[in-house]
């Protein structure tokens, strides 16, 4: 029993998606409380409980801002996402629970409501319930969601396999998906030029006919590049770019300025001088083999 609690457990460390959920949390828990009035709260019969209310809401969203945007920022490697386990989420919940349990409670004592003032920790904690669960179940809504995605994306190139009978690597489906899930691109390998970093997006150059297009998504560089290791052609010639090799024309330039160059793309892709070498044996090879 106690072994399962050392399972791996999804944690969370998308900033957008956090910072909406903690805003959702907490206008939601505010008025939850203001609709059902638990222990007798009444702010239209008391401007106090309104108060309160407001109070414990800003508590609320102090404690999942500072658990989930601030500690994992300061002790990274506590918070690591391929180290999270069951155990750790729990304690971290309890972490919550007992800071929301406190801020009510003196919240309760400092405007005086009555109705929580006999057995205050017993009923605070009560109410630290609500919002403690409407977070977690956002959360593992999400992560529920990105694993029907990640099946659905495993069934979807498994398909694709199978009716093409063999693995043709140049001519695969490549599919990659916004972090919010609202941005899709597909496009076949083949027709990708180049990816590249844009702060927290990528704008992806891919071949459609004799035009070159261009979409933007919101991705980083380091996920897509994880995602798309299995393609031996596309390779990473600069810290922001990632370049289909068999879309490159030639390597050009001089030291320390190197750059590749794809035919209608209209610029120059900038090569790390690390990488220089290793792109001139790939376009060499490239070239030898057609």
């Amino acid at each position: 029993m106690f072994e399962n609690l050392n399972q791996p457990y999804p944690f969370n460390n998308n900033f957008k998606h956090n910072l909406r959920t903690i805003s959702l949390v907490s206008m939601g828990f505010m008025l939850l409380v203001l609709y059902f009035q638990p222990f007798g709260i009444n702010f239209l019969a008391s401007t106090k409980d309104g108060y309160f209310v407001l109070v414990i809401g800003l508590v609320s969203a102090a404690t999942f801002f500072i658990s989930t945007l601030i500690l994992p920022g300061m002790f990274q490697k506590l918070f690591e996402p391929t180290r999270w386990t069951i155990r750790k989420e729990l304690i971290w919940n309890l972490g919550m629970f007992v800071v929301l349990i406190t801020g009510f409670a003196l919240s309760a004592l400092a405007f005086r409501i009555r109705s929580l003032q006999s057995l205050t920790i017993f009923r605070s904690g009560a109410l630290a319930l609500l919002p403690l669960l409407l977070f977690n179940l956002i959360n593992y809504n999400r992560s529920l969601k990105t694993k029907v995605t990640h099946v659905l994306d495993t069934g979807r190139h498994w398909l694709a396999e199978e009716r093409k009978g063999s693995h043709h690597p140049a001519s695969e489906l490549i599919h990659i998906e916004s972090e919010n899930g609202k941005d899709i691109f597909e496009q076949q390998l083949s027709d990708i030029i180049l990816i590249q970093s844009a702060s927290n997006y990528i704008e992806i150059f891919y071949r459609e006919g004799i035009h070159v297009r261009k979409q933007l998504i919101r991705k980083t560089l380091t996920t897509v590049e994880s995602e798309l290791a299995v393609f031996p052609v596309i390779q990473k010639c600069h810290r922001r770019c990632l370049v289909n090799i068999n879309q490159i024309d030639r390597l050009s330039g001089t030291s320390p300025n190197y750059v590749l160059e794809a035919d209608s793309l209209g610029f120059s892709i900038p090569v790390a001088r690390q990488n220089v070498a290793r792109f001139r044996k790939l376009i060499s090879s490239r070239v030898k083999s057609i």
